[in-house]
């Protein structure tokens, strides 16, 4: 993961996801806070992202050279648990399901792009969820084989009506299937999909290509107007 980092910090050329809209250099405050894309937090700038019963908050302190670990802290501000996975300086968006039982992160690697880390809160503490992502890796891999699995990253795009399951899409380098990367090199495509949080399991009606070359839409009609 580090070398994968790295390399989206320094190359050039991506196909960027939409909602993505704070840069690993950006540290102006004002474009942090609640927007239509979740709660945007900000390298060293204080961040509240609260559930929507506000029972839980994803906290982060102010901070210059050193960032603090960001945290999960209760209603009565009392810390409940650190989120190292979070804490590296990186921007990332924070999104709460509607029954406040989970919440997913489109934390920010560099070069514009994101990678969705999905939390439970279980017995009152924030558990890392991964099975998802996991899923999502593999079928993309799967549909693309010239993708390698460390090349692609699914990012979150909304929650679904009912809070238990999330709209996400794939995304990888725009020449991740060149010569340079791949053993089989060709084409590929985001994907589109509905994957359940609790299971892991993606819904496979839902699985569409990204057919648009001017940035990424989610499908309308079937499965996405209804959840």
């Amino acid at each position: 993961m580090r070398v994968l980092i790295l390399c989206l910090l320094t190359c050039a050329f991506w196909v960027l996801p939409a909602h993505a809209q704070v840069g690993a250099l950006q540290t102006a405050c004002k474009l942090g806070g609640q927007g239509r894309a979740g709660y945007q937090f900000v390298a060293t700038c204080p961040g509240r992202a609260r559930s929507p019963d506000g029972r839980f908050a994803v906290v982060q302190r102010a901070y210059r050279d050193r960032q603090p670990p960001i945290e999960l802290r209760d209603a009565n501000n009392r810390l409940v648990a650190t989120l190292p996975s979070l804490s590296d300086d990186m921007p990332f968006t924070v999104h709460w399901a509607p029954n406040s039982r989970w919440f997913f992160v489109n934390h920010h690697v560099g070069s514009f792009m994101d990678v969705l880390r999905i939390f439970e809160i279980a017995d009152g503490k924030p558990i890392e969820r991964p099975a998802l992502v996991r899923s999502a890796v593999k079928i993309a891999s799967r549909r693309y084989p010239c993708l390698r699995p460390d090349m692609i990253l699914p990012s979150g795009t909304r929650w679904t009506r009912g809070g238990g399951a999330i709209v996400l899409v794939t995304i990888s380098r725009a020449d991740a299937c060149s010569a340079e990367y791949a053993r089989r090199p060709g084409s590929w495509q985001p994907l589109w999909m509905i994957g359940d949080v609790r299971t892991g399991r993606v819904e496979a009606r839902s699985i569409q290509v990204e057919r648009s070359d001017t940035g990424l839409r989610e499908p309308r009609g079937g499965l996405y107007s209804r959840r």
